[in-house]
């Protein structure tokens, strides 16, 4: 879909909300009924158009869940805590090594003052629930471009990913046009409509902030209180600048690396440059593949491949003893303790997709962006651009709900967290959004992704933000908590 069609669905869209939305979340208001969904939860199915273009058009729900205030409560708090993916399990409190394990303190914080409610992106529910979609074939691997050794190779990922989506499209069927995250956020304002809530009090992590993004420009006079936190970047229309930010993070990264590497007498490579040992690494995968146990050997893209999973600060213990290993004669550790992850079969790439994908440059037209991150990031950080195009690579049509500069004006204060180690969404691209909403605060840290539950600091403030609208003091930073922990 072309911009000029796609703000005139955007205006019209907006107009029909106008005219008929308040009715039909006066109705659903009606409709949101709660029923206990088991761990001391109360879930619900909200009733909402397919594709808010067309509000008068078929039905669909989304799951929603509440974990209600253990005291008086000030009202609801809407999360949604990324992916994208499911939000309403993450507030069951169960024992998961993807979580933080800090989050149930943060739940309950948040529930001594508020009703906490989660949304579910459209066909990303709970495990089990017949509102969740698996596609029939699962999406390439996010690292395959990253693997790639020829073009061959490419063609074969870009296959894969096409086969993903069709088949993604075919099991969602009429909803495949609603998986944007346009659509979540008008879900997210017919939920505070069905809620009674006059102003929107939400917090976004992650995925959770595209959502909060587009909820800005659709409905600023909504806007109550906003928390942004690991704030991925919907705002660039082209694909190279925002490849830039990641691979100059991703570089950066390769150094604060090194200097955690020597403060810790734990680390595999202390009492060495951490860096120069990752850079004599790449200089002997260049010139042969690296030995590694049971007569393997790994090559320059398995290597990478490991690098961009170990870049993580909370895997960089592992990351150091596999670069230790290797230079030891064996490199095992890069196709074990830092494989690529299994590829998956759930619509959440469809969905960052359908958001993401500005227009795909030719193989060919990507090489000479390669060649432009390579001089920016030569180290290491280049390999992002493989990464972040590999998983949409093979998608075609472009993006239902593209990337583009943001526009926002008259709403009150919105509070930014960004971690000086955020390498998933990075800091670059979220200092970047924050910049375009004149009225944005942002609260540094020392952190990385997702650190408002672990960090004691930013939960201090964030809380004392969305309780009472108060700002920290401009320049206020917290410092690094989580990664004193790394290791330990």
């Amino acid at each position: 879909m072309n911009r000029r069609a796609l703000i005139t669905l955007c205006l019209a869209a907006c107009l029909a909300l106008s005219l008929g939305g308040i009715a039909l979340a006066s109705a659903q208001a009606h409709r949101l009924g709660w029923k206990d969904c088991g761990d001391g939860l109360r879930c619900a199915e909200l009733v909402v158009p397919v594709d808010w273009a067309d509000p008068g058009g078929p039905r669909t729900s989304v799951h929603v869940a509440k974990l209600p205030a253990t005291s008086r409560s000030m009202g609801p708090l809407i999360v949604n805590f990324g992916g994208p993916g499911t939000s309403t399990s993450m507030l069951r409190r169960k024992d998961d090594p993807g979580l933080p394990p800090e989050l149930p303190v943060l739940l309950d914080e948040l529930r001594s003052r508020f009703d906490v409610i989660a949304i579910d992106p459209r066909g990303l529910s709970e495990p089990g629930s017949a509102k969740r979609v698996s596609c029939a074939e699962p999406a390439a691997s996010v690292y395959g471009l990253v693997l790639a050794r020829t073009k061959q190779d490419w063609d074969a990922h870009a296959a894969k990913n096409a086969a993903y989506r069709e088949s993604c499209r075919k099991t969602a069927k009429s909803a495949w046009h609603g998986l944007t995250a346009w659509n979540v956020a008008h879900d997210i304002d017919a939920l505070r409509a069905a809620l009674g809530q006059d102003k929107l009090v939400y917090a976004g992590n992650s995925y959770g902030t595209v959502y909060a993004q587009a909820y800005l420009e659709l409905f600023p006079q909504r806007v109550g209180r906003m928390y942004f936190d690991g704030t991925a970047d919907h705002t660039q229309r082209e694909l190279e600048p925002w490849l830039r930010n990641y691979a100059r993070t991703q570089e950066r990264h390769l150094t604060r690396f090194r200097d955690w590497c020597a403060s810790r007498t734990d680390c595999a490579l202390h009492g060495r440059d951490a860096g120069k040992a990752w850079d004599e690494l790449v200089a002997r995968v260049r010139r042969a593949p690296l030995p590694a146990s049971a007569r393997r050997t790994v090559h320059e893209g398995q290597l990478y491949a490991g690098a961009v999973k170990g870049m993580n600060p909370a895997l960089w213990p592992q990351f150091a003893t596999a670069i230790r290993k290797a230079l030891d004669g064996d490199a095992g550790d890069f196709l074990s303790e830092l494989a690529p992850d299994q590829v998956s079969s759930s619509l959440s790439q469809a969905s960052l997709c359908n958001d993401f994908m500005p227009k795909a440059p030719t193989y060919e037209e990507f090489q000479a962006i390669e060649a432009g991150l390579r001089q920016i990031a030569p180290r290491f950080g280049w390999i992002e651009g493989r990464f972040e195009l590999g998983r949409c690579w093979g998608f075609s049509g472009g993006a239902s709900w593209a990337p583009h500069p943001l526009r926002v004006q008259g709403v009150p204060p919105i509070l930014f967290a960004i971690g000086e180690l955020d390498n998933n969404t990075n800091y670059l691209g979220q200092q970047h959004v924050a910049e375009q909403i004149p009225s944005a605060r942002v609260l540094w840290h020392g952190d990385g992704h997702a650190s408002w539950a672990g960090n004691t600091c930013l939960r201090r403030h964030v809380n004392a933000y969305l309780t009472t609208g108060e700002l920290p003091s401009p320049g206020t930073r917290c410092r690094a908590e989580r990664i004193q922990k790394v290791g330990k």
